[in-house]
């Protein structure tokens, strides 16, 4: 008997040993599994960030100068082969509607083994106010990154064309559905209208499909008993508490306010081709951004405005940020 038990010692230990030898197997490949997909989203969240960076350096590329002076007009600027942030990059810039001011930027990521293309169109602002906002994006989106290459050009551009024209083809139709939805009183109803209950569903099987949605808040309609203040009396009060803005009415003559001689350049912040001198009287034509479009013994050019008294302008006297490598505005 005892020779018959020690029998089956040994099944059992091997037993033992397979099941927690694949137990270990399974932990093993889980862990492997979890590992890569953290590292395929470190991956896609690093090649969105250095996208984005890079995206970032355009526009202040661009804010440098005129949108008429901007480094890629006329023809793609390619950049291949770039480093940043422990990946590397390829970008495109290029025109896309010039009458609209729009311009298309590509970039495509290699990140570790993933490769990514990222594309922005991008509408330039003109003429405002807001300098902190130089762009705004009217797509974005990742894409194949073989469409990159210069030759399928027209292939990606069609794609966002293609999607915008969708959003605008839709619009009318989303404002109607979003209408007829507001006459809906429950959930249930509205998710049936929208067809999205799954087939063999009934709407009492959604939780709360019967509750009542909230009634739009009723707003107050009387008049108020204030005294209502008068327009004339508003401008009064405006005129008291804000400084007066310049008034130009050019073209007019102007006279140089610097100590030293004030540059004459071939543009804003361009190359300087002469001087004027202190106190010298010169014509004003116009005004570009900060320069005046002045004329001085024969030359036309651009002089900052710091520097040039006109009628209804008072020079601030003081130099201006300047670009980065262009010589002083004085």
């Amino acid at each position: 008997m005892k020779n018959g038990k020690s029998g089956y010692i040994f099944p059992l230990i091997l037993m033992a040993t397979l099941s927690i030898g694949f137990f270990t197997m399974t932990l093993v490949q889980l862990q492997s599994s979890h590992h890569d997909q953290l590292q395929h989203l470190n991956n896609y969240q690093h090649s969105l960030n250095l996208a984005y960076s890079v995206n970032v350096e355009v526009l202040s590329e661009l804010r440098e100068k005129q949108w008429e002076e901007r480094f890629f007009k006329d023809k793609p600027v390619y950049r291949m082969n770039q480093k940043l942030f422990g990946g590397t990059y390829d970008l495109c810039v290029e025109d896309y509607d010039t009458s609209n001011y729009t311009f298309n930027v590509k970039i495509r990521t290699i990140v570790g083994e993933r490769k990514s293309l990222f594309y922005w169109r991008q509408r330039y602002i003109p003429n405002m106010l807001d300098f902190t906002r130089l762009s705004f994006t009217v797509a974005f989106g990742e894409y194949d990154p073989e469409l990159f290459e210069p030759a399928r050009k027209s292939e990606i551009d069609k794609i966002v064309d293609d999607k915008l024209k969708n959003a605008v083809d839709n619009y009318e139709e989303a404002v109607k559905i979003a209408e007829n939805l507001k006459k809906e009183p429950t959930l249930g109803a509205i998710i049936e209208k929208l067809g999205a209950l799954p087939q063999g569903t009934d709407r009492s099987m959604i939780k709360g499909e019967s509750q009542i949605r909230p009634s739009a808040p009723i707003l107050g309609t009387q008049a108020s008993n204030q005294p209502k203040t008068k327009v004339t009396d508003a401008l009064n009060d405006l005129t008291s508490i804000v400084d007066p803005i310049d008034r130009l009415d050019l073209p007019s003559t102007g006279n140089s306010v610097c100590n030293s001689n004030l540059m004459i350049r071939s543009e804003p912040w361009g190359t300087v081709i002469g001087t004027i001198p202190p106190g010298a009287t010169c014509e004003v034509l116009g005004l570009q951004g900060d320069f005046f479009e002045i004329t001085y013994s024969g030359k036309n050019g651009y002089s900052h405005i710091n520097w040039v008294a006109v009628p209804g302008h008072t020079p601030a006297r003081v130099e201006p940020p300047r670009p980065p490598g262009a010589p002083p505005a004085w």
